[in-house]
């Protein structure tokens, strides 16, 4: 017996003995890794979290929203202005090429233009009502480093809409379900696109990628509805300097292409012989008309600003320098000819743009409450009075239009639309430049923290050289524009992040006849409209969204 306590109190203590090594050894005793568990940082604000394992700070947001619109539709004559237009890089001439004026009165030897079939829409085939739904995600990553915060930040866009404003190139379906024998009369269908909205990097003082223009200032930020001035999304390469006290500097190369407009001409033939039009002859290339087109890009625009930030709001004076380089063609030749590839004309018209904009905090009047006013003026570049490339509609894609000329002066398509330019070739030989400003003011009042109002409008004004108003001979010269939008909307926001808003619009567009039409008896007597030289809409829009 007491052999085997022996044997048993041995055993124990040889066991106690062992190396700590064999025992970890044994499945049953193996360690796990530490968990890395996803850490709150707090250095950039609300929502931002540690990647685990890394020292960058991750924010994930989105949006969802829909929206419903209503218009006052009407007729619609497709635009007017300079002849020959393209309607983008690589597209189809627009149809206002002059060159099969009509006789007025029989034996009268007054001639004028009469738009084609393709050209009008009756208000039976304009849309009263659109749908509108977007999907957005975006991310925000931010590391700290010795010079400063390392950013880099990612928006994607995902879009479906239909009605009013929402036809175009990306579609799920044809972009127009036209009439078979008027392509200009039909309903648009369903329209479903993806764009990056945005995506850059910023450090040091650097800004590289896309991105919101550095000559931006209000660019539409209470109101549903676009309003005159600019809101460009661009790509550019930029640097701010910070001077302290509020104080900061930028200078930004940015990408011409985010504010090409259309290049027009006012170049065509009305001499007769044996019943058909003349050609004419402009650099050597004959034709009976001749079209204006963008050239391709050679310089970005040049693109700065001063701001001061105080705790009683901004101020920001910006400036711009863009070139429109313009080739002018001849519509009548044939595609497989040498002048149909080489221009008659060309020109570099440089234009510029400056900006100066305010906004004021009025908290003593409600907390949140800010006001913003702002006036440009531009010469040759008229993107800066009017450029939103990134419309509710997502209107400016895959070349279907400028993405510099913005938005429609006419919302839903009614009445005589009008075209916008950089310049137009004339009888001068160059491309001569509009000139145009805006002014632009927009005030949100919160009546309780979870109620508040927008009130909102602007005016902008463009105007043509003598010579683009006068067209050459017979055909359409440019017309003078002015368009005025007042709106105003009220907003509910129950939960943070989430939005049930209603919006009000008046719009009008007034414009100078253009000389070279034919006279309203004329249009009439074929079946359509007389000229209007200014046109009202009235629009609504309800909307629903939930950002997080």
């Amino acid at each position: 017996m007491m052999l085997l306590k022996g044997l048993l109190l041995g055993s124990v203590m040889a066991l106690a003995s062992a190396p700590e090594g064999h025992a970890a050894d044994s499945p049953a005793a193996t360690v796990e890794a530490p968990i890395d568990y996803v850490r709150v940082c707090d250095a950039y604000g609300a929502g931002f979290f540690f990647v685990p394992g890394t020292d960058t700070c991750l924010k994930i947001g989105g949006l969802a929203l829909s929206e419903v619109q209503s218009f006052n539709a009407g007729y619609s004559v497709a635009p007017i202005g300079a002849t020959g237009m393209i309607s983008g890089k690589g597209g189809t001439s627009n149809p206002w090429i002059y060159s099969n004026p009509v006789r007025n009165g029989g034996g009268s030897t007054a001639w004028g233009y009469i738009p084609t079939v393709a050209q009008y829409s009756n208000a039976r085939s304009r849309d009263d009502a659109g749908w509108d739904a977007l999907g957005r995600v975006e991310l925000d990553a931010r590391t700290g480093t010795p010079w400063g915060t390392l950013r880099a930040f990612f928006r994607m866009d995902a879009f479906v809409g239909t009605g009013a404003g929402n036809v175009g190139s990306w579609s799920t379906a044809s972009s127009f379900a036209a009439n078979p024998y008027n392509a200009g009369a039909g309903n648009s269908v369903t329209r479903a696109t993806t764009v990056i909205n945005k995506a850059f990097i910023q450090f040091a003082g650097l800004t590289a990628g896309r991105a919101q223009s550095m000559f931006d200032f209000y660019a539409n930020a209470y109101n549903f509805q676009r309003i005159a001035g600019s809101s460009a999304t661009t790509q550019l390469l930029a640097y701010t300097h910070t001077f302290g006290d509020g104080f900061s500097g930028t200078i930004s190369l940015e990408d011409e292409n985010a504010r090409e407009a259309q290049i027009g001409s006012t170049v065509a033939s009305t001499s007769y012989a044996g019943g058909s039009i003349q050609n004419i002859r402009v650099g050597g290339v004959s034709g009976t008309s001749f079209a204006g087109a963008p050239s391709g890009t050679a310089w970005p625009d040049i693109v700065g600003n001063v701001r001061v930030d105080q705790p009683w709001g901004s101020v920001q004076v910006s400036a711009a320098g863009h070139e429109a380089r313009g080739s002018l063609y001849a519509t009548s030749a044939s595609p497989a000819s040498a002048s149909y590839a080489s221009p008659a004309a060309s020109a570099n018209a440089y234009g510029w743009a400056a900006q100066t904009g305010v906004q004021l905090n009025a908290d003593y009047l409600s907390p949140g409450d800010k006001l913003w006013l702002q006036a440009a003026y531009e010469k040759g570049a008229v993107s800066y009075i009017w450029g939103d490339n990134l419309s509710s509609s997502y209107g400016a894609v895959s070349s279907n239009r400028f993405t510099g000329s913005g938005y429609s002066p006419s919302d839903g398509g009614a009445g005589w639309n009008a075209n916008l330019y950089d310049c137009i070739f004339t009888l001068s030989g160059i491309c001569e430049q509009q000139s145009g400003f805006s002014v632009t003011g927009a005030y949100k009042h919160y009546w309780l923290p979870t109620l508040a109002s927008a009130f909102f409008g602007s005016f902008a004004a463009i105007n043509y050289s003598n010579n683009a108003l006068a067209g050459f001979g017979g055909a359409v010269g440019a017309a003078n524009l002015t368009n005025t939008r007042v709106g105003a909307n009220l907003v509910w926001t129950p939960i943070k992040g989430f939005d049930v808003g209603a919006e009000f619009m008046y719009v009008n567009v007034s414009q100078s006849r253009p000389a070279g039409l034919a006279p309203d008896s004329v249009l009439n007597s074929v079946g359509l409209p007389g000229f209007k030289g200014s046109e009202n809409e009235y629009e609504g829009r309800v909307r629903v969204q939930r950002a997080f």
